[in-house]
């Protein structure tokens, strides 16, 4: 018998606009952005998104810089139109994807561990964290009083998104060595089982809230017990066997269904960064053995193909056009600037480190093209530890970062810090010929035509 299709549709209506992406699932989860459709405009003009779904899922709509999140059911309809310079949701479930939209699910940091700061019990947290959700709860009761299918996705995504803050408010107490581990260690089991990892629909903090389960409470329970210690991770991370230490501990997970999409998860956040382990090659293999018919091979694979290729390049000599300097015995701006006199400069502060750091290098061709254009020169200056040397000297080569390269001492990286303001990088600086610094937040290379307007 032929299976029926269940087709999710998302219709978006926008004028002088060549394609939209739709970000979604791939075997009911979404990781990073694996599966990418891109949309192009129909004889009618519109953007008609199709996919044939058995279970609710989360997508991302992109629509130039806009993002939209929505939540596609089988045989359901979205619709997106442009009006008023403004993108909106129309149909019967336009007030529900509005709200998913407002609900604020920026990454955690310190504000909100602050305001548990002083909690010491689980009742304390616990009943901050019901506040809150059901905050949102009523917003969601207000705009529909009847439970619907697409009612109750959402209070699933209210609901897993508190149970992530818990377990993140949980295991950051547990790391300060409180004196209640043993309640708020009942009170993160108590989450778990409450809100299980094998549902039908993914919602979009399942793979956060899975992290925590498969990876760092089982890593916190190790430490607890000294069978691994700060000093010991240190040395796994400079040995690198880090990454295949954790991806074994993911895979102790009884659920082999839920350990192949946390693992596929962690390759590609990992290979990301662009830090180019070498152990990842290995852990990719790992995952082919363990999931040699996993739908994630095929879009992990490229990924550790530029980790290979990064271990060819990096054996070449360091190119003609890049200039090594010296950077120990400088310690302040200042007297980088004055070597720099009679020059105008931009100046890219990065690290090995920093993705998006390393994201701007796709950029080089041009930014270099226009540099030369206006008659300036490029320095980079790395804020890597000394101890990295040979990593910022591969990530040179691999990059082909022309121009002077300077690897920052201890000294002038706190001068960096403390006088000029650089407390996250990328950061980009332009001087003048007399080696004065004349704008101290330029554009990036991927703004090369606001770029171009500073560049005199």
């Amino acid at each position: 018998m032929k299976k029926e299709k269940n087709y999710a549709e998302i219709n978006i209506k926008i004028d002088n606009t060549k394609f939209v992406e739709v970000n979604n699932p791939l075997e009911d989860i979404y990781i990073w952005d694996m599966k990418k459709d891109t949309i192009y405009p129909n004889p009618k003009n519109e953007f008609l998104f199709k996919k044939d779904i058995v279970s609710p899922e989360f997508v991302i709509v992109k629509i130039g810089e806009k993002r939209l999140k929505s939540i596609i059911h089988p045989d359901s309809r979205i619709e997106i139109v442009y009006t008023d310079s403004l993108l909106s949701f129309k149909g019967k479930n336009a007030q529900e994807m509005k709200l998913l939209n407002q609900l604020n699910r920026s990454f955690f940091n310190l504000n909100d561990f602050s305001e548990f700061r002083k909690d010491t019990s689980s009742l304390q947290i616990t009943q901050k964290i019901e506040r809150l959700k059901n905050n949102e709860l009523i917003k969601l009761t207000n705009i529909r009083q009847n439970e619907t299918k697409l009612v109750n996705v959402l209070k699933e995504e209210i609901n897993y998104f508190y149970a992530l803050k818990t377990q993140k408010l949980i295991l950051n107490k547990l790391s300060q060595n409180k004196s209640n581990k043993e309640e708020l260690t009942k009170l993160f089991n108590h989450t778990t089982k409450t809100y299980p990892l094998n549902t039908s629909y993914k919602n979009s903090s399942w793979l956060d809230y899975a992290d925590n389960i498969l990876l760092y409470k089982p890593l916190y329970d190790l430490e607890s017990k000294k069978t691994i210690t700060s000093d010991s991770i240190q040395k796994m991370i400079q040995n690198d066997t880090w990454y295949p230490f954790q991806f074994k501990i993911i895979n102790k997970f009884k659920d082999s269904k839920i350990a192949e999409k946390v693992s596929a998860n962690f390759i590609m956040k990992a290979a990301k960064q662009r830090r180019f382990e070498k152990s990842l090659i290995k852990v990719f293999n790992q995952f082919q053995d363990l999931y040699p018919r996993s739908a994630y091979i095929k879009y992990l694979k490229p990924e550790i193909k530029i980790i290979e290729s990064y271990y060819k390049k990096v054996l070449e000599k360091i190119p003609e056009n890049v200039i090594l300097m010296k950077g120990e015995n400088i310690s302040t701006m200042k007297e980088l600037l004055n070597s720099l006199k009679g020059e105008k400069y931009y100046i890219d502060i990065w690290a090995t480190w920093c993705g998006a750091c390393k994201s701007e290098f796709k950029f080089n061709n041009q930014l270099d093209s226009l540099l030369k254009s206006k008659n300036y020169k490029k320095l980079l200056i790395s804020l890597d530890n000394i101890n990295d040397e040979d990593k910022w000297k591969e990530n040179i080569k691999y990059y082909e970062l022309q121009g002077q390269n300077i690897l920052a001492s201890q000294e002038l990286q706190k001068d960096l810090m403390n006088n000029y303001n650089v407390k996250s990088i990328p950061k980009y600086f332009i001087t003048n010929e007399k080696g004065e610094l004349i704008n101290k937040s330029a554009p990036k290379p991927s703004e090369i035509d606001l770029l171009d307007q500073e560049l005199y």
